[in-house]
């Protein structure tokens, strides 16, 4: 069971992940370790999702939708062809208000958690250590986030699927990195570099008073492949790509000083409880004149 901290009800719960058995023998077990290379590489990743893709998996909607609670009503349309095409649903106009400019907003439904990224440039992700250096693979880019603040959004596959810019800004520089599929559930996260090794694209905008602002997908166990959008500009708020079925990760990484993360999310992530957050909430505010 892993523990939320609910932001509207400010309470924390506990919450059963999807598929848990099957990810419990993966990650959990001797036999599931050697499986592991088979099983995240790409063509593993499309060859267990194919059926999602098919008509046979249009009886799967119902059940997930009354498991999961989501309100059809609120998205563009009710009927799919099959699980893929109902996972990057589409939400009606005006469902996900974004907060008021000077604040931060989150870029997805998702579970939050905020890391201080320091002058060694290192951070702690569910017991395993990252340097953005590895993340970005060129250290140019990493440095310019020392001392800053690095926001993890992490969407489960009952999460909304699509997500926006986090600011808005010229694009300086754009990359795509291969890499295996693993999941991105706390029990792979626990026991794989999954940041390190997962298909990743990040882009680096320019902001007019945050300076430099990175904001990067990771692809996971089941994703065919990240959508981002192409252009030089981001606006912030605005749809900026969207994720093939799976549960997947976005990153998004600011300079130091530049802003401040709201109290409630901080002493989440200090405890190791992540925050949900819906697409657009406020999750901080600018620290700038």
């Amino acid at each position: 069971m892993l523990k939320i901290y609910d932001r509207q009800q400010k309470v924390v719960v506990e919450v059963a992940e999807y598929q848990a058995n099957l990810l419990q023998q993966l990650y959990g077990t001797k036999w599931g370790k050697y499986l592991q290379p088979l099983v995240t590489s790409q063509w593993f990743s499309k060859l267990l999702s194919w059926q999602d893709y098919t008509p046979l998996s249009e009886q799967k909607i119902a059940s997930f939708v009354n498991h999961y609670e989501i309100e059809l009503e609120d998205y563009t349309q009710q009927q799919f062809k099959n699980f893929a095409e109902f996972f990057t649903r589409r939400l009606k106009v005006g469902q996900r208000p974004l907060s008021p400019p000077g604040t931060v907003l989150a870029v997805a439904d998702a579970k939050l958690s905020v890391f201080p990224i320091t002058e060694s440039a290192s951070f702690n992700i569910k017991g395993q250590m990252y340097q953005l250096s590895e993340l970005l693979v060129e250290s140019r880019f990493s440095k310019l986030f020392m001392g800053g603040t690095l926001c993890v959004y992490r969407l489960g596959v009952e999460d909304y699927h699509r997500y926006v810019a986090s600011e808005t800004g010229r694009i300086c520089h754009r990359a795509s990195i291969n890499g295996k599929l693993h999941t991105v559930r706390d029990i792979a996260l626990k026991r794989v570099p999954v940041f390190k090794e997962n298909h990743r694209e990040y882009c680096i905008l320019e902001h007019k008073a945050l300076g430099s602002v990175m904001q990067m997908e990771v692809g996971a166990l089941t994703v065919g492949k990240i959508h981002n959008y192409s252009g030089r500009f981001l606006y912030r708020g605005i749809e900026k790509g969207y994720f093939s079925l799976g549960g997947s990760t976005i990153l998004v990484a600011y300079q130091s000083g530049r802003i401040v993360i709201d109290e409630d999310i901080v002493e989440m992530s200090q405890a190791g409880i992540e925050c949900q957050v819906s697409l657009g909430e406020r999750v901080g505010s600018y620290n700038v004149k």
